[in-house]
């Protein structure tokens, strides 16, 4: 072959090669490569919701735990109550300490959540806490869920007491509704422990309703007691530096939970890290579950059927006034102890 035919040669395969390359990068030949599945986007698919609380806590922990690092030498011990719930029940105090308890950095105590025996010093150093608590790394706060505390005329130089720098959360919820969601659920438990009805229909409510509002201040059923808020918070800061009392209107938590969980991180100074990722919203109930963590699925963990979600029987609008009224001058001192207003009495 002589030199001439060996250049057309060169010439030739330069050009084929060329033109395969722009083929390739044209699209205009294409090889079979490996597929990668396509991920379906969160608006196509379905949510699967799982109503079981027992999974609930498991999801919660797990979340805990994947996220929490111990660090070198560290020790996990058991402590008094670094943080306490102390009111109000109807108002979220579960969610909220269940919803906490997904951060690393806060340890709760999970079943039961009181604490057997109350806080009473009646043993050495609280031993009896102590001994139920959940143990704690020293980067983590041991937190405790007691909603009946906030009225409990004893409860703040008890717990000043026993951890004079602990920190109080109390999540409150407009009076009258809350007054009613206790009924209402006092009702359910007799239905089914007793067979009977505490409150069976709109008339036995209207007769409750007024006989509850014309009991004399020092005679008050309990039901009606715990949504009296402003002799409970006078109590606490009489003791307590207002610093370590943190007041969450319930309404904001069912709503917007994430926006209250960033500002229960600032007030126990730990590291942000409650987001969006964790909870989604139910809108079957109108309520916030947690997200299990998987990539694939979309499934969401909810408390069961009838947590905290009960139908409320039904109150005329005018009884439901006359029980704000009853409640207003209490609201309206709260609202002054605690320096700011909730959209309660419109």
């Amino acid at each position: 072959m002589d030199l001439n035919t060996k250049f057309l040669c060169f010439v030739v395969l330069g050009v084929f090669s060329l033109g395969m390359v722009y083929l390739v990068l044209s699209g205009g030949i294409q090889y079979n490569t490996p597929h990668k599945p396509t991920q379906i986007s969160d608006a196509k698919r379905h949510w699967n919701i799982i109503k079981n609380y027992t999974l609930l806590r498991e999801v919660i922990m797990d979340i805990h735990n994947i996220n929490y690092e111990v660090k070198e030498e560290d020790v996990c011990i058991k402590t008094l109550p670094d943080c306490i719930i102390i009111g109000v029940g109807k108002s979220g105090t579960r969610e909220l300490i269940d919803f906490m308890s997904i951060h690393p950095n806060i340890v709760s105590k999970s079943n039961p959540y009181q604490i057997r025996g109350g806080l009473q010093s009646d043993q050495s150093e609280y031993s009896n806490v102590i001994h139920q608590m959940p143990c704690r790394y020293s980067d983590q706060i041991n937190t405790i869920k007691a909603d009946a505390y906030l009225q409990q005329r004893d409860k703040p130089a008890e717990i000043f007491a026993m951890n004079p720098k602990v920190n109080l959360i109390a999540i409150v919820r407009e009076p009258a509704s809350r007054l009613i969601s206790d009924l209402t659920m006092l009702t359910e438990a007799r239905k089914t422990i007793h067979n009977d009805q505490y409150i069976s229909n709109s008339k036995d409510m209207k007769k409750r309703i007024k006989y509850l509002v014309n009991i004399p201040y020092k005679e008050l059923p309990v039901q009606v007691y715990k949504s009296i808020y402003d002799d409970g918070l006078e109590r606490y800061m009489k003791v307590f530096n207002k610093t370590q009392i943190l007041v969450i209107e319930s309404n904001d938590f069912k709503y917007t939970p994430v926006k209250v969980l960033k500002r229960v991180e600032q007030f126990l100074g730990i590291k942000s890290f409650l987001s969006d990722e964790y909870f989604v919203l139910n809108t079957q109930k109108g309520y916030y579950c947690i997200r299990k963590p998987d990539a694939y699925t979309k499934t969401m963990v909810c408390y069961s059927a009838t947590r905290g979600h009960s139908k409320q029987m039904h109150v005329d609008k005018k009884d439901l006034e006359s029980l704000k009224e009853y409640f207003r001058p209490h609201t309206e001192r709260f609202f002054k102890l605690l320096g700011r207003r909730f959209d309660w009495l419109n």
